[in-house]
């Protein structure tokens, strides 16, 4: 809760606030400029103002200056220092005029082309541009020497206008057609063709050095600089086509003239700056009109309004001085001749004037304006009832009368009984009920003049209807239907007309009603019929039947402490806080700020210190003195800001400013700084941006941070969006100004190598895919080939049981039979038995060593069959067996293929050794690439030609068929055998 002390203390300090001459802002090479003689001014379609000077060109955005200066031998920037005019075509494009040459600016690549109307004189001292004048919409007109050129935006072409006189820089624009002043005959020339046509020749005298300038409503101002201290002024009305008569003589050196959106003539001359109309002077701004920080002399060069109400004066020595025209809308009203904080102000019904300050109560004088003593004392709070006795309230001594005759008295205070407390913050007149609220530091009493009673019973300490949300009384205000609402240090009373109690809002705590944990310092009721209700924390609140709007820091106020609030003839919501005055437009909701910037005297208004005069205009005190406020004077529309980057850069490298970027893979950071040409409050810019696609929320910058920053964007196309307001409220409505940004993916990730890759994958996928089948199906097949090959070879086996063993094993039954009989056998039956016995052990053994393994390498089969020659040749001595081998590279055979090549062997050394007759038998074995077995005899050999050729050939020749081998017999009469076997 507030201390009593503490809220003495804040409601009635003061503190000074020195700022020579409001309405002013000055701008020197301190700020940045690049020197302070100013040639030259001009605002942009984006609203940056350009400052030329004698030494370089300026850039102001109302926080940073940027500077444009010639160096020697880049052709790229401005041709010379001195800048002499500056205008913009249609295209965007500034152009620039120097002492030495004409010059385009490209406002993206921050890059000037220099333009040379003689392409003679490209490498001579240029032309001296001292003027550049708008004609229509967007072309732009040159005149240099004796010659004038027009530029056509649209194509950017420029062609010398045809004139039929020479010209002499005495020219100017009105609309899309030339005036040309020429010995005594001032011109109409259309600007396409250079044809004249009009003329109309001046009353009197024939000037000869001329500049003429032309107002917004066609009304030329001819100069005649014959004295240039001395200059005259003759006016030719273009839409009458006439003269106005009796030229004035103007008494210094005039600069330059320029005309602001109300057609005022603003004057740049050698001792200041002039407003006029018809060269009748309204306004003089020289001298002490002008900041005491300017240096003397306060020669103004150029001169420059703007749209919104700032007028920018350039000076010989002196900077930039940003005049802020709504000033016109203050006065400061003080009862003597030096600034003190006024308490309180009175008009009552006969018109008079009374302000109470910190000397005394003074009086001014209706005719004569002048301010009287009246009492030197201290009077915190006037009012007047309706019988025309004054009220004052003197601070610490309760509460005195000012009678029609000037007789003072006092009436009521804690020692004759009628007061709680001698401290009166407020008093309010309620004259349908004749009584009079006297709002205490210890409570509230209501003087009744018609029952002649001092009511105090609504004070907090000592109430019988109902004790009020608080002791500290701050103010009292009747509304239209008659009720009273209390302010206080706990919250707000509101009371009908016969004092009941009809709504209660404390807020003195965190639980309390909406109005939480602040103080009340005051009500007014705007003319829809609300109530509005000021705070000294809190800000302002809009009040319907117990609902409840709140404005604060965050809506745009300056600051949250309100001593009091207030609503003009235009239903416009004044609020007064201790850093400024506040005015919000319910139609825009729009709060707006107004301070020193804005021409306001003082900054720090006091509890209760608003009011409106008989003539609407609005009344504050201060601690400057009394401010004077006319509403009808102040540009408040609501003003929207545009945002742009400035200085971009990728990699910490910088780049030209456009509305698109793309950045290469390798690109890994990109930057902006944020910028918004505001000249008046720039202080309170809140600038917010956010990257679409990267991250959605807005983020917030202030105006002493305005870069962001990126680093490791993702490859996909980004938006980046920004936006500025003068508080959080106004963002919603803000334009949006749309960068886009693009990072280009590396190489593995364009789409060519990202299609090529997926088409590369498809293959893959698809050759997996076939081959996994093609296995799937060669599985299939091999699994088929090995049941066909088991199959085959469980045939085989059991065609080696039948021809071998089953024959082994029959001659054994023979023998065996002859045995049971008791026949003798022959010694021979006997070798036989042993003999067949033994061939059948020798050919399951055979069976049974290709079987047991997998793989059968050359060299073992070899092996084998040697192993088989030597078991069998014992029973032919008479035949000689050479075997040869040639296993040169080693090679293995499936036991399937093994077997059956044993077999053909076994089989053709068989037929060899017992049909051939033969008395040699040669076998090879040749082995490298290729597989060649050959067993050749010299026997009989046999017709290969007849069909009844025994069971074991066709046995080998199916062995073969089956095995995959190559099989080739050749045999004839007396001519041997030889039977080959490759793969």
């Amino acid at each position: 809760m507030w201390s009593k002390s503490g809220l003495f203390f804040i409601l009635f300090s003061f503190s000074k606030t020195v700022f020579a001459q409001p309405g002013f802002m000055h701008f020197t090479v301190k700020n940045g400029l690049s020197q302070n003689a100013i040639t030259c001014i001009y605002k942009d379609k984006r609203g940056f103002i350009w400052l030329g000077t004698q030494d370089g060109l300026n850039q102001f955005d109302g926080q940073k200056i940027k500077q444009y200066r010639y160096e020697v031998g880049d052709t790229s920037t401005i041709s010379d220092q001195y800048i002499t005019s500056i205008n913009e075509d249609g295209a965007g494009y500034l152009w620039v005029g120097t002492r030495n040459g004409l010059n385009r600016l490209n406002l993206q690549t921050n890059q000037f082309t220099r333009i040379h109307f003689d392409k003679n004189r490209k490498n001579q001292i240029q032309y001296a541009f001292n003027n550049i004048l708008s004609i229509g919409s967007g072309n732009l007109l040159f005149p240099v020497e004796d010659k004038a050129y027009i530029l056509n935006w649209k194509n950017q072409q420029i062609s010398e206008l045809p004139s039929s006189f020479k010209l002499n820089s005495n020219f100017t624009v009105y609309g899309k057609s030339v005036w040309q002043y020429s010995n005594k005959i001032i011109y109409q020339i259309n600007p396409v063709n250079g044809l004249i046509t009009d003329s109309t020749k001046i009353n009197s005298g024939n000037p000869k050095s001329v500049r003429l300038f032309t107002d917004k409503n066609g009304l030329i101002w001819l100069i005649d600089e014959k004295d240039e201290n001395n200059p005259s002024i003759s006016f030719f009305d273009i839409k009458q086509k006439k003269w106005f008569p009796s030229p004035f003589v103007w008494n210094e050196k005039i600069n330059d003239i320029v005309f602001d959106d109300n057609n005022v003539a603003w004057i740049a001359g050698q001792s200041g700056v002039y407003t006029s109309e018809k060269g009748q002077v309204k306004k003089t701004f020289k001298g002490r009109g002008f900041p005491e920080i300017l240096n003397q002399p306060n020669s103004v060069l150029s001169i420059y309004p703007d749209n919104q109400g700032l007028i920018w004066m350039g000076f010989a020595n002196n900077g930039v001085l940003l005049y802020n025209s709504t000033s016109q809308a203050f006065d400061l009203v003080l009862p003597t001749k030096t600034n003190e904080t006024v308490y309180s102000y009175l008009e009552n019904l006969n018109g008079d004037e009374w302000i109470a300050a910190v000397s005394g109560l003074y009086k001014r004088d209706r005719v004569s304006k002048k301010f009287k003593l009246i009492l030197k004392e201290k009077v915190r709070s006037l009012e007047a009832d309706s019988y025309g006795t004054i009220w004052a309230a003197i601070e610490n001594k309760g509460l005195y009368s000012i009678q029609k005759n000037g007789i003072i008295k006092l009436v009521a205070s804690v020692e004759n009984g009628k007061l709680l407390s001698n401290s009166i913050f407020h008093l309010k007149y309620d004259n349908s009920k004749k009584r009079l609220f006297i709002s205490t530091k210890f409570g509230l009493v209501i003087a009744d003049f018609i029952n002649n009673t001092w009511n105090n019973s609504h004070a907090g300490h000592n109430n019988t209807k109902g004790l009020l949300c608080g002791s500290y009384i701050l103010h009292s205000f009747i509304d239209s239907k008659g009720n009273a609402w209390i302010s206080s240090n706990g919250g707000l009373d509101v009371l009908n007309n016969d004092l009941q109690l009809i709504y209660k809002y404390h807020s003195g705590t965190d639980t309390s009603s909406f109005i939480k944990r602040t103080i009340i310092t005051g009500c007014t009721e705007d003319r829809n019929g609300q109530i509005w209700i000021s705070t000294l924390s809190n800000g302002v609140y809009k009040w319907g039947i117990n609902k409840f709007q709140q404005y604060n820091i965050k809506s745009g106020l300056s600051s949250n402490v309100v001593s009091g609030v207030i609503a003009d003839a235009d239903n416009k919501i004044w609020i007064a806080t201790t850093t400024g005055m506040n005015v919000l437009n319910q139609e825009t909701n729009r709060i707006t700020t107004l301070n020193e910037q804005n021409g306001l005297p003082a900054t720090d208004f006091l509890l209760g210190s608003l009011q409106m005069s008989n003539k609407n205009d609005l009344l504050a005190c201060s601690s400057e003195g009394l401010v004077l406020i006319h509403p009808k004077k102040l540009m408040l529309n609501p003003k929207k800001l545009y945002t742009y980057i400035n200085n971009p850069s990728i990699n910490y490298r910088l780049v030209k400013v456009q509305q698109a970027y793309r950045l290469s893979s390798e690109d890994k950071s990109i930057s902006f700084e944020l910028t918004t040409p505001c000249f008046i409050n720039m202080d309170k810019i809140i600038y917010q941006y956010k990257l679409k696609g990267f991250d959605e929320k807005w983020n917030s910058l202030n105006s002493n941070d305005r870069r962001i920053n990126y680093t490791n964007l993702p490859f996909t196309p980004l938006e980046l969006e920004l936006r500025s307001a003068e508080n959080v409220d106004l963002l919603s409505s803000a334009p949006i100004t749309r960068i886009h940004i693009f990072r280009e993916p590396p190489f593995w990730r364009k789409w060519y190598f990202v299609s090529a890759i997926s088409i590369l994958f498809g293959l893959f996928i698809y050759w997996v895919i076939r081959w996994v089948t093609k296995r799937k199906i060669n599985i299939e097949k091999r699994k088929s080939e090995i049941e066909q090959t088991l199959y085959k070879e469980r045939e085989r086996i059991s065609r080696e049981l039948h021809d071998n063993l089953s024959s082994y094993a029959a001659a054994i039954k023979s023998n065996i039979i002859q045995l049971e009989k008791n026949e003798a056998l022959p010694f021979d039956s006997f070798n036989q038995l042993k003999e067949n016995a033994e061939e059948m052990v020798n050919a399951l053994r055979e069976t049974i060593w290709v079987l047991q393994y997998e793989q059968v390498s050359i060299t073992a089969f070899s092996d084998r069959f040697k192993s088989l020659i030597n078991r069998i040749a014992p029973n032919y001595p008479s035949i000689r067996i050479e075997l040869k081998e040639h296993i040169q590279k080693e090679k293995v055979l499936s036991p399937a293929v093994s077997i059956h090549l044993l077999r053909i062997m076994q089989e053709a050394l068989t037929n060899s050794l017992k049909h051939s007759n033969c008395s040699i038998i040669e076998i090879s074995i040749d082995v490298n690439e290729k597989m060649e077995i050959c067993l050749k005899d010299n026997g009989i050999g046999f017709d290969t030609s007849n069909s009844s050729i025994g069971y074991g050939l066709q046995n080998i020749r199916e062995r073969a068929m089956e095995s995959g081998l190559h099989l080739n017999i050749q045999s004839s009469i007396n001519g041997g055998t030889s039977v080959v076997i490759n793969d």
